[in-house]
């Protein structure tokens, strides 16, 4: 069986007007973090209704069936297998019990249950308050997540997993309350950002009023990958801005790894800073030599080689006249399998540019990663087998280079990262034979 992680979106809506329809715009602006399927849960008197469907937000959702309600999740499903089923969509819920999830919890396959989410939800409904539920859950989980939970008694939870994974931010929405991945969603709503929710930190509102408890303490381990790539770059995380960070991720690509070259490209979007970072501390004129199209999706994180392949064609194009005959730095946030790429210098390549200098703002991606990102297994990723070298020669470039693990922490800025994808020292509580994880493990 293929192990699957993944990233998604998830927001909880508190005792505001027309939550169900807020909730649907805040999705949209976390359509980046998951675009295989969408759901929102709402209170509907005293039951928790739940529509849901697949493909992206606006694909997937039809708000004029949203009822009106004052309480609200919502959830976006990072896509990573070809299985696009609806009962894989979340949230979850029973009717008294909604629960929206991202990340990875691997031990419940020591549980009688199908896949982590629904680990969770058994977890929650078998004790006698929400609360305690939560409690017994951090006691349990092991890996890297964050959740919301609604009761059909209006208690709107949010937790954040004891090590700090993944993010989780709180915040004020006219009389009422916001529960979300990222504080850029919550301000391009008009909201007010409060804080981040803190590693093991539990926020239980109710009748209006919020109650925060540190259910456990941990070491904390940010996924380094939310800075990198993954988070908007007009979020800020813990005190560190994504957009900042990425700009110091290339200015030490600069400093450390550079070449002889004309212009420096970036490949749109999540490395458009990093390149501005390079181009400022190198000296060499920043060009938008490669154009994004409107296809919105994006191939990381599509379920198959095949559709990662056309989905590069379709929405890139590049600007012969500012390549042709050029020395190009070309510049991206990563490379997992090396399709994008390898695509990328070939049309590049056609265009009419002399040489291609491959340059990436994070490590070497070697090893799968457990804790909700889709790096499944060794064999896909290009550089588990292959030095700079080699994978320069495999996507057709002219050079490739790498920042460092310490060069990564150092230009981000923070020393509690997770950087498992990247050295292989997994920051969890216990090992586990990670084959015999499903390939439906949806977080």
């Amino acid at each position: 069986m293929s192990k699957i992680k993944e990233h998604c979106g998830i927001v909880g809506i508190h005792n505001v007007p027309d939550a169900p329809r807020i909730v649907y715009e805040t999705l949209k602006f976390l359509q980046h973090r998951g675009q295989e399927s969408a759901g929102i849960t709402f209170l509907d008197k005293d039951r928790l209704s739940t529509v849901k469907g697949l493909g992206l937000v606006e694909d997937a959702l039809d708000p004029i069936i949203l009822k009106s309600s004052n309480f609200s999740i919502g959830h976006v499903r990072y896509s990573t297998t070809g299985r696009g089923v609806i009962d894989e969509a979340q949230p979850l819920s029973d009717g008294k019990i909604a629960l929206a999830f991202n990340g990875t919890i691997p031990n419940y396959i020591n549980y009688n249950v199908r896949i982590d989410t629904e680990f969770i939800y058994e977890v929650l409904k078998n004790q006698e308050d929400i609360r305690q539920g939560i409690r017994k859950l951090v006691d349990v989980a092991d890996g890297g997540y964050s959740l919301v939970v609604l009761t059909n008694k209006g208690e709107l939870i949010g937790l954040r997993d004891p090590k700090g994974f993944r993010p989780l931010v709180l915040g004020k929405l006219g009389s009422g309350y916001i529960i979300a991945s990222e504080d850029s969603a919550i301000r391009q709503l008009g909201g007010i950002v409060i804080r981040d929710v803190k590693p093991g930190e539990m926020i239980y509102i109710k009748n209006g009023s919020i109650e925060s408890e540190i259910v456990a303490r941990d070491e904390v381990h940010f996924c380094s990958f939310e800075y990198i790539y993954f988070s908007r770059a007009d979020s800020i995380i813990d005190g560190v801005s994504v957009y900042r960070a990425r700009v110091r991720l290339g200015e030490i690509l600069a400093e450390n790894h550079p070449a002889k070259a004309d212009i420096v490209v970036p490949v749109p979007e999540s490395s458009v800073p990093i390149a501005l970072g390079f181009s400022r501390k190198s000296g060499i004129p920043l060009e938008y030599g490669l154009v994004r199209t409107s296809v919105s999706k994006r191939s990381f994180i599509m379920p198959s080689q095949d559709k990662r392949e056309s989905i590069v064609e379709e929405k890139f194009g590049v600007v012969g006249e500012v390549v042709r005959n050029k020395k190009i730095i070309l510049i991206d946030d990563s490379i997992v399998r090396g399709t994008t790429m390898k695509k990328l210098v070939k049309l590049i390549r056609e265009n009419g540019a002399s040489e291609i200098h491959v340059r990436i703002g994070s490590p070497m991606i070697r090893y799968p990663c457990y804790m909700g990102i889709d790096f499944p297994n060794k064999k896909e990723l290009i550089a588990n087998d292959k030095n700079e070298m080699e994978i320069a020669k495999s996507i057709g470039a002219d050079s490739v280079e790498y920042l460092s693990i310490d060069e990564m922490i150092k230009a981000i800025g923070r020393q509690d990262l997770c950087h498992a994808c990247f050295s292989g020292m997994y920051p969890l509580k216990h090992s586990y034979d990670f084959s015999k994880l499903s390939v439906s493990m949806k977080g």
